[in-house]
């Protein structure tokens, strides 16, 4: 019954999805996008409150059963990426693209909700549908905002929360598209579904110099090489083999220096990522004792910035096992993978899973040579309508398990 009524609505989800597309609003400012939404659920009967978190919506779906309620979440932000794509319907907003799929999260959760709102007879309790901001970062323009409106982490499933919008929820499903899986299958991690993300930026002051003469100058340059070879040895040497954690430094400069001059200054930006809470708490402490010591050691000073990032996504298990079967009931047998082997991305869902029982899953958009965040990223169409049965399913079976005591 189902897909007679997802396939009515194909081609009005295929045109919201292209205008998505070529609006794509960063961290905060997903004002259009917002309305957008808000408007569409009204339209299909949901009591919906905007401006949670700023311009998050929520909408709930009741039965008018008595059950249990459900959350499924869909993030609105883009990345700050220029679009390389070609495609017809490219980002018209210079520099800006949704490079990582949330335009198709929330055609996809809209589809959900009209479906399901015509199918009402098919559950019991309440669906609520998340539409959050800020998934990826909080867009610079908009932390001053943030942070006035009393919102003081990172990320928008956080402030969703402090706001409410998990309020009298049992559990959730949360769904991400994925190119690097094949296109109609769905890959679960029964616990470690996505690491831990936390930023580190440390400048070493020295002193400024001729490149001749380096010892009348304070070079920062070894400290900062120094610095990054310790802290790229702290997994191997001070946490245990048997734990899952990476770190990298992906940002280097000596600001306003050039070849032949002793740096005034040498920086370095890097992160970490793991699943273990007590692995994490080790890193945010070792880091910036190493980043002071060997300053000390080298004669300069060190400067030293630390961003608590997202927390680890993890699954509850039953909720993990439970989803998979949902969707071997609308893919197959063969195209569920519920693995062990954890994904060291990182997603602020990691937030709502650690306050109710959930699972976040990546459902495969089968192009690998694309990945997520890269400026020809472009999942397929008939990805919109695949997504829109998973959720469906997700939701009528999550809900009859929620409410038989099967979770």
């Amino acid at each position: 019954m189902f897909q007679e009524t997802i396939n009515g609505i194909r081609d009005e989800l295929t045109a919201i999805y292209k205008d998505l597309h070529q609006h794509p609003e960063p961290g905060y400012t997903e004002h259009r996008t917002a309305g957008i939404v808000a408007e569409y659920l009204r339209r299909c009967g949901l009591s919906v409150t905007e401006g949670v978190a700023l311009n998050g919506v929520v909408g709930v779906l009741d039965s008018g059963k008595p059950g249990k309620t459900l959350m499924m979440r869909a993030d609105m932000d883009c990345l700050r990426i220029q679009e390389l794509t070609g495609c017809d319907y490219q980002s018209q907003n210079e520099g800006c693209m949704h490079a990582c799929g949330h335009d198709s999260h929330v055609t996809m959760l809209l589809g959900a909700a009209k479906v399901l709102s015509q199918h009402t007879d098919a559950f019991s309790g309440k669906i609520k549908f998340l539409f959050q901001p800020a998934e990826e970062q909080i867009d610079p323009s908009m932390e001053e905002a943030v942070r006035q409106a009393g919102y003081d982490g990172a990320g928008g499933a956080g402030f969703m929360i402090q706001e409410g919008a998990l309020d009298g929820v049992d559990a959730c499903v949360i769904m991400h598209c994925q190119p690097a899986i094949p296109f109609g299958t769905v890959q679960i991690a029964k616990r470690n579904a996505c690491a831990s993300s936390d930023l580190f930026d440390v400048t070493f002051v020295g002193k400024g110099g001729h490149g001749a003469r380096p010892h009348e100058a304070i070079d920062p340059v070894p400290a900062m090489a120094e610095a990054i070879q310790a802290i790229h040895a702290l997994p191997t040497r001070e946490v245990s083999c048997l734990e899952t954690c990476v770190i990298s430094v992906g940002e280097v400069e000596t600001p306003g220096s050039v070849w032949n001059a002793v740096a005034e200054k040498a920086r370095f930006v890097g992160g970490f990522r793991t699943f273990n809470p007590e692995v994490r708490a080790l890193l945010g402490r070792r880091i910036p004792e190493l980043a002071e010591t060997i300053a000390k050691a080298h004669r300069c000073r060190a400067e030293i910035r630390f961003l608590n990032g997202y927390m680890p996504c993890l699954n509850d298990e039953r909720m993990a096992q439970a989803v998979a079967q949902s969707c071997r009931e609308v893919l197959g047998e063969d195209c569920v993978d519920l693995t062990d082997t954890p994904a060291m991305t990182s997603e602020d869902a990691g937030e709502y899973l650690a306050r109710v029982p959930g699972a976040f899953f990546w459902l495969g958009a089968g192009d690998p040579e694309h990945t997520l965040h890269n400026p020809y990223f472009l999942p397929s169409l008939d990805m919109i309508p695949l997504g829109v049965r998973v959720h469906v399913n997700n939701a009528v079976t999550m809900l009859a398990r929620l409410n038989g005591a099967g979770l």
